[in-house]
């Protein structure tokens, strides 16, 4: 599952998933569209994801039964999506979702080559600004603790923190480092009885153990020694998802120095309000313009960056902590009062049937 864009993940990252509500200091009476995407080495689909701001003369959106407004960024779709090469190769993004355009992962990221986004939207044309993939990216030595701590001012709880043990690129040049943390795990439903004795679906279900924190490194802030080589990447208190199977994928991301800037930036607007996947995701200008009006205020940022991906893992056997079964049948309950997380997979809102292609990899 590749997000952050949707981090951008990040934002669209990262945009793949809302939270709590910031109010940053925007001009609500105008829209601003918001673009986020990672285009990276690896092979897997890539994404470009597309929102809008809303305005004071937004619409209401039904919800179910009722029409709610909300202040959360609305997809924006029916748009051209292309990925440009110096070489003046074109290839066309498929919207796959409101506002998700995917680029298939046979499409190759090529050496020595700058890319930039091409949007074509109400009749409007904007790009991001030409960067080429880092030419170096570090490695991790992963590692997770259990303890009991403090998190989110709450004292005492039980919480798990995922660390590496970082190998810096190997190069002389400047590098500009950031890690992504994402996770999934496996949800056990509930095992009612039925007359063909047929357990539950799989469920599989994927998301962001601490979008708000951000682990930035270049060498700038080594060589000064601010920083270490271990950096702690995610902090989430553990629950009832650490019953099975429960992954942590990492993935440090070499960048240009702009897409380095525009997060720090990023960060410090976080850590003063909230997450990453508030909304809007930031009132900081990135790499895209409209070509007919530079102007027009445009937010978000698509990076062209080299990735290396790890994964760990922890099952049941691992933790410390006694969790309690919720979703455990009991003879006589009606399956009316177990929550419906036990009932429905659907109950989360990243989540799947399909067992990931990589799950049984490690």
């Amino acid at each position: 599952m590749n997000k952050r864009y949707g981090v951008l993940f990040l934002l669209g990252l990262l945009l793949l998933s809302c939270v709590e509500q910031i109010d940053f200091p925007l001009d609500r009476q105008e829209e601003k569209l918001i673009v986020s995407g990672q285009i990276s080495n690896l092979q897997e689909e890539k994404y470009i994801y597309l929102s809008k701001t809303t305005s004071a003369d937004r619409q209401p959106l039904p919800s179910g039964q009722y029409l709610v407004l909300n202040d959360l960024p609305r997809p924006v779709s029916n748009a051209g999506v292309f990925l440009v090469s110096s070489s003046n190769a074109v290839f066309q993004l498929r919207e796959v979702s409101p506002g998700k355009y995917e680029l298939g992962r046979s499409v190759p990221i090529e050496e020595d080559q700058s890319y930039f986004v091409e949007i074509q939207v109400d009749g409007k044309t904007y790009r991001s600004s030409p960067e080429e993939m880092p030419s170096e990216v570090g490695t991790d030595e992963l590692a997770y603790e259990f303890t009991l701590g403090e998190l989110n001012d709450a004292p005492e709880v039980p919480v798990i923190s995922i660390f590496s043990d970082v190998k810096l690129p190997d190069t002389s040049e400047p590098y500009y480092l950031r890690w992504d943390v994402e996770e999934a795990y496996f949800w056990q439903l509930t095992f009612f009885p039925n007359p063909f004795n047929s357990a539950p679906p799989p469920c599989y279900v994927f998301g962001f153990p601490q979008p708000e924190r951000f682990a930035l490194l270049n060498e700038e802030s080594v060589r000064a020694g601010s920083e270490g080589s271990r950096q702690l990447l995610a902090q989430r208190r553990v629950d009832q998802s650490f019953l099975s199977r429960h992954y942590f994928t990492v993935r440090q991301v070499s960048l240009s120095k702009r897409a380095f800037d525009y997060w720090s930036n990023v960060r410090d607007l976080v850590n003063n309000t909230g997450s990453v996947f508030d909304t809007p995701p930031a009132p900081v200008r990135g790499n895209v313009i409209n070509v007919g009006n530079p102007d027009e205020v445009v937010l978000g940022y698509v990076e062209i960056a080299r990735v290396a991906q790890k994964r760990i893992y922890t099952t049941q056997a691992d933790v410390p902590f006694v969790l309690e079964e919720v979703c455990r049948y009991l003879p006589g309950k009606p399956a009316i009062e177990y929550p419906r997380s036990c009932r429905t997979c659907d109950a989360f809102p990243n989540s799947t049937n399909q067992v990931p292609e990589w799950w049984f990899d490690l």
